[in-house]
C-alpha cells in the first residue's frame, strides 16, 4: 500500500486560524485585435499567423532573421478592428523574378517599403496578406497598422509597444482557470480617469457578457468561469477613439499554507543543512519500464530498493524530449526556450545564467560531474560551476556505465572536508546496446553475443519511425537489458556511498532526462517524441530522516532546481522565469510545456493541462494538431482536435510561453553570434 506524504498538502490545506494565504503570479499576455500587427521573423511566437509556402525562421550573413517564400504563395494572417485605411511597411529582398503582396483583390509591388491600403480592401476581423514570388523572396520585418495612428504625436513609440490597444479594439484570452486562480489586469488610460469595459466570456455551453468600470492604474479581476475552457474578450465601450496601455496582465493563484506543515518543512530544512547531494541520471529511461512501477520485467532492483526509502514522484515529466535541452533545464531550472540551448550545432549556455552547480560552489560545496553523453558536455557550457567535469566520451564515444564508478570514487576523495554536489549522467539505457553479460541475453535469446547484427539491430533507434520489418518487442527486451545494466551500476554507486559512510549524509536523486518510444504510435527513439513514452520520466529523492512514499502530484524537471534553491537558501535569480515548484509544495493542478528537437527545421511542442494534452507539429496545419484526454485515453489514441475551445486554449498557452521566452532571452542574453555559429548554420542550410 502506498504512503501519502504530508508535504503534498502544504499549499492546499486550510485550518481555521492556522493558515496563511499566499499568491503566486505569472505573466499572462492577451492577443490584441486593434489593427496594429507587428510580425517578427526570428522565432515561432507568431507562428499562428503563417500559412502556405513560408520557410522556418532563418538567418542571413548580415545576421538578420528572415522567412523565405519560394515560387508559390505564402499567407500571413492579420486582424482589423474596422474597415479603414492601412499602412503596410515591409522589409524584403528578392533575388530574382517578380514579387508582390496581395490584399483582397489588389496586388502591390514590394519595391516600395511603405504601401497605402484603401479602406475597401480591409474587412473587420480576420484578413490575409498573400505573398507571391517567381524567384526567392526574403521577408525580414513587417508592420501593418491603421493610418489614423499617425495623428498621435508619439505614434512611433506606440507602434513599438506591444501593450498598446488602439480604440476601437479588443484583446482576448483563452484559459481554463485553476481553482482559486484569477485573471488580473491593470490598464493605463490615456488622458482618462476611468473607462467602461465590456467583458464577454464564451464557454462550450454559453456566452455571457458584463460591463465593468475601471479606474486608471487600478488592478481589477476578470470574472472567469470556474473549471471551464473559455474565451475571454475585453473591449472598451467608448465612442471616442484613443488608446490605452495594458500595464499588467497576470494570473494569480491564491494558496493557503498550513502552519503545521510549514513547521515540518522548516524541520526538513534543518535536516538537509550541509548535506551532500548526488544526482544519478540514466539517459532515456522510461517511467513505465522501471520495475518499482509494476513493470513485468525485473529491470531495476537497485533503484527499486532506493525507491523504498525515497519520495517517488509518479507523474514526473521532462520539459524536452532530448538530452541537450532537458539537461539545460536540469542545470538552470529554466525551460529550454528560455535557457536557449536547443540545438547541438549553434547554441550554448549563456554565461549570465548561473547553474545549480555554481550556486552550490559559491556555498562552499565541492561540485563534480561525470558525463557519458556529449550532449551534456563542455561544448555547451554545461561545465560551468563544476570544480571537476569529466567527459568520458572523449576517449570512448559510447562509455559503459561501469566506467563511472572510479571517477565517482575519486571525486569523493577530492571532496573530503567539504560537502559535495555530484551529478552522474550515465548513458544507459540509451543505445548502443553494448552491455556486458550477464545483462545481454537476460530477457531475450536472439542476441546473446555482441555482433554486427546486434549493432545493426540497435541502430533501429535512429530511424525515428517503425518499418514493417522492425521488431519492437525484441527492441524492448534489449532496451530492458541495457536498463538492467545501468541499474546494476547505480547499485554499485550507492554501495560505494555506504562503504564510505556517506549514505546518511547524502541526499540522493534518481532521474532521467527523457523517455524513449519503442514502437508506440509507430515511433522509435526520443528526440521527436512528445507522447507520454518520450517525456514521462522517473524521479525520486531520498533525504535521510524524511518519510518515504509515492506522490501522485504532477512534477517536472525544473522542480528539482526550485526545491534545492529553497531548501539550501540559494539565490535563484531567474526564479520568476522558471516553471519549477518546490517538490514539497506542489500544486495539484499545473500547466506544462515541453519541446522536441527540430524536425525538418521546425520544433514540435506539447502543452498539457490535465487531463487534456496538445501535441503540435509546426508549421501549423490541421493534420499537425492532436489533442488527447489522458484521463479517458491514457494511450493517446483518440484525437480530439475538434474540441475547439480545448485546442485553442492549449495553443494560447503555447504562444504565451513562446512570447515570454522571447522576453526572457532579451532579459538574459547578449545578442551575439560567433563565427563558428554562422559556419554551423550555413552547413545546415539555415544561411547562405
Amino acid at each position: 500500500m502506498r504512503k501519502w506524504i504530508f508535504f503534498t498538502l502544504i499549499a492546499f490545506v486550510s485550518l481555521a486560524g492556522c493558515s496563511k494565504k499566499t499568491e503566486l503570479r505569472r505573466e499572462f499576455s492577451p492577443l490584441i485585435n486593434d489593427g496594429v500587427n507587428r510580425v517578427t521573423f526570428s522565432d515561432h511566437s507568431n507562428e499562428w499567423r503563417f500559412s502556405g509556402n513560408w520557410s522556418p525562421p532563418r538567418i542571413g550573413q548580415d545576421k538578420r532573421f528572415y522567412r523565405e517564400v519560394k515560387h508559390e504563395e505564402a499567407h500571413l494572417k492579420f486582424f482589423a478592428a474596422q474597415s479603414e485605411k492601412y499602412i503596410l511597411q515591409v522589409k524584403a529582398s528578392s533575388s530574382s523574378g517578380n514579387s508582390f503582396v496581395r490584399i483582397g483583390n489588389k496586388n502591390f509591388s514590394l519595391d516600395s517599403s511603405r504601401i497605402l491600403i484603401s479602406k475597401e480592401l480591409i474587412q473587420p476581423g480576420e484578413n490575409f496578406l498573400s505573398f507571391f514570388s517567381t524567384g526567392k523572396l526574403r521577408v525580414y520585418d513587417l508592420l501593418l497598422y491603421p493610418k489614423r495612428i499617425l495623428r498621435f504625436i508619439n505614434y512611433e513609440n506606440m507602434l513599438k509597444d506591444n501593450h498598446i490597444l488602439l480604440i476601437p479594439g479588443e484583446f482576448f484570452y483563452f484559459i481554463k482557470p485553476f481553482k482559486n486562480e484569477s485573471l488580473n489586469l491593470k490598464l493605463n488610460l490615456h488622458k482618462r480617469k476611468n473607462i467602461l469595459l465590456k467583458v464577454g466570456i464564451t464557454t462550450a455551453k454559453e456566452n455571457t457578457e458584463y460591463t465593468q468600470k475601471v479606474k486608471d492604474g487600478s488592478v481589477f479581476k476578470v470574472k472567469l468561469k470556474e473549471n471551464q475552457f473559455q474565451k475571454v474578450i475585453v473591449k472598451p465601450v467608448d465612442a471616442n477613439a484613443g488608446y490605452l496601455r495594458i500595464g499588467e496582465s497576470f494570473l494569480a493563484l491564491e494558496r493557503n499554507t498550513n502552519r503545521e506543515n510549514t513547521k515540518r518543512y522548516k524541520k526538513i530544512k534543518q535536516l538537509v543543512a550541509n548535506k551532500n547531494i548526488l544526482i544519478v541520471l540514466l539517459d532515456a529511461t522510461r517511467n513505465d519500464h522501471v520495475s518499482y512501477n509494476g513493470y513485468k520485467r525485473n529491470t531495476t532492483p537497485n533503484i527499486d530498493k532506493l525507491a523504498q526509502t525515497s519520495m517517488v514522484f509518479d507523474r514526473a515529466h521532462s520539459e524536452a524530449s532530448y538530452t541537450l535541452a532537458s539537461t539545460g533545464t536540469l542545470l538552470t531550472g529554466l525551460p529550454p526556450d528560455y535557457h536557449g540551448v536547443i540545438s547541438k550545432y549553434y547554441s550554448s549556455l549563456n554565461k549570465k545564467i548561473p547553474t545549480i552547480a555554481k550556486l552550490f560552489s559559491v556555498k562552499g560545496y565541492f561540485t563534480g560531474a561525470v558525463s557519458g553523453n556529449p550532449n551534456f558536455g563542455k561544448a555547451y557550457g554545461y561545465h560551468r560551476g563544476f570544480s571537476e567535469f569529466r567527459e568520458l566520451f572523449l576517449n570512448n564515444p559510447a562509455p559503459l556505465a561501469e566506467e563511472f564508478i572510479n571517477p565517482f570514487s575519486e571525486m569523493l576523495e577530492q571532496a573530503k572536508g567539504k560537502p559535495f554536489f555530484i551529478y552522474l549522467h550515465i548513458r544507459e539505457p540509451h543505445d548502443p546496446f553494448i552491455m556486458p553479460k550477464p545483462f545481454l541475453g537476460r530477457f531475450q535469446s536472439a542476441f546473446v553475443e555482441h555482433s554486427e547484427e546486434l549493432k545493426k539491430f540497435g541502430d533501429t533507434f535512429h530511424i525515428s519511425y517503425v518499418d514493417e520489418d522492425d521488431n519492437p518487442d525484441l527492441l524492448k527486451k534489449i532496451y530492458d537489458e541495457n536498463l538492467a545494466y545501468g541499474d546494476w551500476v547505480v547499485g554499485q554507486i550507492l554501495a560505494l556511498l555506504k562503504q564510505k559512510n556517506l549514505s546518511e549524509q547524502t541526499i540522493t536523486v534518481f532521474i532521467s532526462d527523457h523517455g524513449e518510444a519503442i514502437g508506440e504510435h509507430g515511433m522509435i527513439g526520443h528526440g521527436h517524441v512528445l507522447y507520454q513514452q518520450g517525456i514521462r520520466i522517473p524521479l525520486m529523492i531520498q533525504i535521510p530522516g524524511v518519510v518515504a512514499g509515492h506522490v501522485d502530484t504532477p512534477a517536472i524537471t525544473s522542480d528539482l532546481i526550485k526545491t534545492f534553491t529553497d531548501l539550501f537558501d540559494l539565490p535563484f535569480v531567474y526564479s520568476d522565469l522558471s516553471y519549477g515548484e518546490n517538490l514539497f509544495d506542489l500544486q495539484s493542478e499545473r500547466r506544462h510545456v515541453a519541446r522536441s528537437i527540430n524536425v525538418a527545421q521546425y520544433p514540435h511542442y506539447m502543452v498539457k493541462q490535465f487531463p487534456y494534452k496538445l501535441i503540435l507539429r509546426l508549421p501549423i496545419a490541421d493534420k499537425n494538431i492532436k489533442v488527447f484526454n489522458l484521463e479517458n485515453d491514457p494511450g493517446e489514441n483518440m484525437n480530439m482536435a475538434d474540441r475547439k475551445l480545448v485546442k485553442e486554449t492549449l495553443m494560447f498557452y503555447l504562444f504565451n510561453h513562446l512570447k515570454n521566452a522571447k522576453k526572457a532571452q532579451h532579459q538574459i542574453f547578449e545578442s551575439t553570434l560567433r563565427k563558428s555559429d554562422l559556419e554551423a548554420l550555413r552547413a545546415l542550410g539555415y544561411i547562405e
